[in-house]
């Protein structure tokens, strides 16, 4: 995921690569046919990837509604970042409004959030001003066996 205006611009770039390299292998005489298929594969297998983060990143950038899409409670630390990019903060300006330092920021963005803890989690969220909603959900319980646990639907 792009999660920042440097990261954008690299992707564009990127895209711009991969797109002269397509150009190049389809030009290329005389042709070697495996080899130009593979290598024709690959990159456009790269260069689909890339759009898809652009189109992401834009489309947040111009999310006019204000309203994060529903997810599973693993992808919650991307609401982060996903917040930074809808109101147009720098990482600076977002890391103040968390209480973080920029490096910080930067650390946790690296890794999407992952190495924070719930509970500072919990606390950015509150801070930001996000509220977060458990849709229903069946709750399913687990019986210990002497073999394991097995699962049991409610």
């Amino acid at each position: 995921m792009i999660k920042n205006e440097k990261q954008y611009k690299i992707s564009k770039k990127k895209l711009k690569n991969y797109e002269s390299l397509i150009e190049k292998v389809n030009s290329q005489s005389p042709p070697d046919p495996l080899k130009n298929q593979l290598m024709l594969t690959s990159l456009t297998v790269s260069k689909k990837e890339i759009e898809k983060e652009l189109m992401t990143y834009e489309s947040l950038k111009q999310e006019k509604k204000m309203v994060l899409k529903e997810r599973m409670i693993g992808d919650l630390p991307l609401l982060l970042i996903e917040y930074k990019i809808i109101l147009g903060l720098t990482q600076k300006e977002f890391a103040g409004k968390l209480g973080l330092k920029e490096q910080q920021l930067q650390r946790y963005e690296a890794d999407n959030f992952k190495s924070v803890t719930f509970k500072n989690l919990l606390k950015f969220i509150q801070l930001i001003g996000l509220k977060v909603k458990i849709k229903e959900t069946h709750i399913t319980s687990y019986k210990l066996t002497k073999h394991g646990p097995r699962q049991h639907s409610h």
